[in-house]
C-alpha cells in the first residue's frame, strides 16, 4: 500500500502522500505490536515452564463454580458505581436542555435515555460475558513476583509506568481469595487494577508466604525499590524503552492490562 500511489499514478498532492503515509503508519504498528505479542508470548511460556513460578494452584469444577459467581458478584458491584456516575450526569443535563428548550430538550433528553440503556446492557453483558468464559474456562493459575496467569490470561505489573500496590489475603464463607492490586499511568491517569484469584483448600499457609514473597519484593517497573528515598535503575533505557512500549500497547486494549494468550 506504500507505494500504490506511484504505481497507479495517483498523484501525491492530490491524496498520494496522505495514503502512503497512512499506509507507512499502519505497518509500523503492526510490526511494533507483533513484536511485543511475540514477547508477551514468550514470557507466558516462561510461566509454563515453571520459570521463576510462586505457584501453580488448579481447582475442582465445584470450587471454580463458586470463584466465577463470587467473581461476577464483585464485577456487577464495582461497575455499578461506574453506571449509577452516568446515570446521573444523563439525567441531570437531559432534564436541564428539556427545561431551557421544551421542543429540542425532550429529543435530548430521550438521547440521555438511550445512553443509559446501553451503559446498563454494556454493564450487565460484560459481567455476564466473563462470567461465562470463567465457567468454560481453564481452571488453574500461576503466580510469579510480577505476574498471574491465569484461566489463559496474563496480568503484569512488570512495565514501566505501572506501580505494584499490594497483594492481600481475603476471606469468604466457602472461598479464600489472593487480591492483586497494581497501578499503571494511563492516557487519561492512574488506572488501579485489582486481580482476585482463588486459594485452593489447604493451601492458605502457602498463600500467606507468597503474599508476604511478593509484597516484600513490591516495585515501581524499570526500577528497584526504594530504599531511603532513593531509586536506583533496574534497567538499561533500552528496556525501559521497550517496557514503555509495551504498557502503551497494553493501555490500549479494552481498557484492561489482559492478553489472552492461547497455547
Amino acid at each position: 500500500m506504500i507505494f500504490v500511489p506511484e504505481l497507479v499514478g495517483i498523484d501525491g498532492m492530490k491524496g498520494g502522500f496522505a495514503l502512503s503515509f497512512a499506509s507507512l503508519f499502519i505497518a509500523l504498528i503492526t510490526a511494533i505490536v507483533g513484536v511485543f505479542y511475540l514477547g508477551f508470548s514468550k514470557e507466558v511460556a516462561k510461566i509454563l515452564r515453571g520459570e521463576g513460578v510462586l505457584a501453580h494452584w488448579t481447582y475442582t469444577s465445584d470450587y471454580w463454580l463458586i470463584y466465577a459467581k463470587e467473581e461476577y458478584k464483585e464485577e456487577k458491584s464495582e461497575k455499578k458505581e461506574l453506571f449509577l456516575i452516568v446515570t446521573g450526569f444523563a439525567l441531570f443535563f437531559g432534564t436541564l436542555f428539556w427545561i431551557l428548550d421544551e421542543e429540542a430538550g425532550f429529543i435530548v433528553f430521550l438521547v440521555m435515555l438511550s445512553l443509559i440503556g446501553i451503559v446498563a446492557f454494556a454493564w450487565q453483558f460484560s459481567a455476564w460475558h466473563n462470567y461465562k468464559l470463567n465457567i468454560g474456562g481453564v481452571k488453574e493459575a500461576y503466580i510469579t513476583r510480577d505476574a498471574i496467569y491465569m484461566n489463559r490470561k496474563l496480568y503484569t505489573w512488570d512495565m514501566v509506568l505501572t506501580s505494584f500496590d499490594e497483594v492481600s489475603q481475603k476471606d469468604h464463607d466457602s472461598l479464600s481469595l489472593l487480591v492483586f492490586r497494581f497501578t499503571s499511568a494511563t492516557r487519561t491517569g492512574p488506572q488501579t487494577y485489582k486481580i482476585r484469584v482463588p486459594i485452593p483448600p489447604g493451601q492458605e499457609e502457602a498463600a500467606k508466604r507468597i503474599a508476604e514473597e511478593i509484597n516484600g519484593s513490591g516495585r515501581i517497573a524499570g526500577f528497584e525499590p526504594r530504599t531511603n528515598g532513593d531509586v536506583s535503575h533496574k534497567t538499561s533505557l533500552s528496556h525501559a524503552f521497550s517496557n514503555f512500549m509495551k504498557t502503551q500497547i497494553a493501555n490500549c486494549s479494552f481498557k484492561k492490562i489482559v492478553f489472552k494468550l492461547k497455547f
